[in-house]
């Protein structure tokens, strides 16, 4: 081979087809590009971007009437699950959730699990009564839905005799 140009460092070896200072250059390159895969495979790990450890945030009232598990970062359109732990009044066979009419509207409510044996709605607010095996201490409801709104949401949950829950979720494109 031929060098072209006289000017580069060393003639013959760019002649023998190996460069010292590309080689190096094209080394921290390569390095570089596997530490940027392997932050990316650590943060989809971690839940940062997606389902995983960090991308759920459970929460309870002060009177422990309700937990709920929700995932504080949403995107828009796509299915989320926000799940309702709540405690069953002492000899119950009812449990009776008030929460906030956006759920409904904003947050693209889909389905609940169980159903509602009844909704009344009252406000900004929508009571749903729940149908309860009796001696059943707890509840666990189930609210799917797909986000219909872009940015930040204030939601709330209560029982008939407990405190507010409230939580935020926000949702991206």
């Amino acid at each position: 081979m031929e060098v072209i140009h006289k000017d580069p460092p060393m003639p013959e070896e760019i002649a023998a087809g190996f460069y010292p200072a590309f080689e190096d250059g094209w080394r921290k390159a390569e390095i570089a590009g596997r530490f940027g895969m392997l932050a990316f495979v650590a943060i989809c790990a971690l839940g940062l971007l997606g389902h995983g450890p960090f991308s759920e945030r459970t929460r309870t009232n002060a009177d422990d009437s309700i937990t709920i598990r929700y995932e504080p970062v949403v995107r828009f359109g796509a299915p989320t699950i926000l799940r309702l732990d709540t405690r069953v009044p002492p000899g119950g066979d009812k449990v009776a959730v008030t929460i906030a009419k956006n759920l409904v509207d904003l947050f693209g409510l889909e389905s609940i699990t169980p159903r509602p044996e009844t909704w009344q709605i009252a406000g900004a607010n929508i009571r749903l009564v729940f149908p309860v095996q009796t001696g059943e201490t707890r509840a666990l409801i189930r609210f799917t839905g797909s986000p219909s709104f872009h940015g930040g949401v204030d939601l709330t949950a209560h029982l008939d005799a407990g405190e507010t829950l409230s939580w935020s979720q926000y949702a991206v494109p």
